[in-house]
């Protein structure tokens, strides 16, 4: 049976923490061993490795199992509650479980309101 190819531990570290949202700075300047060199290996690695990952809506589909609101377009209602856990100082991964959304659209989307910045 073939080997299958997976991430090195360096990219799988970098893209877990672009999953979770934090910018390529913070993970910079928080991580003394990773370049933005890194950051780029990383991603080309990874769709180097998407030739024998699922197709697009097996891929979909995990995520929507995860974060049953990811992509779908936001409404007045989601960006006010969001507003208002911000405001209490709700952690992002608290916050995109409670909205059923990526941490990634969490802070994308503070941004975009003006909220925070897109880290």
């Amino acid at each position: 049976m073939p080997k299958q190819k997976q991430l090195s531990e360096k990219s799988a570290t970098i893209l877990g923490l672009i999953a979770e949202g934090h910018s390529y700075s913070k993970i910079v300047d928080g991580h003394p061993g990773i370049t933005y060199l890194d950051i780029f290996a990383a991603a080309e690695e990874a769709l180097w490795l998407s030739e024998s990952t699922p197709d697009y809506e097996d891929r979909m589909r995990k995520i929507k199992c995860r974060y049953p609101r990811a992509y779908d377009r936001w409404d007045a209602t989601e960006d006010e509650a969001l507003s208002t856990l911000h405001r209490e100082g709700r952690a992002i991964p608290l916050i995109a479980e409670e909205l059923q959304r990526q941490p990634s659209a969490i802070r994308s989307r503070l941004a975009k309101l003006n909220l925070a910045s897109a880290e």
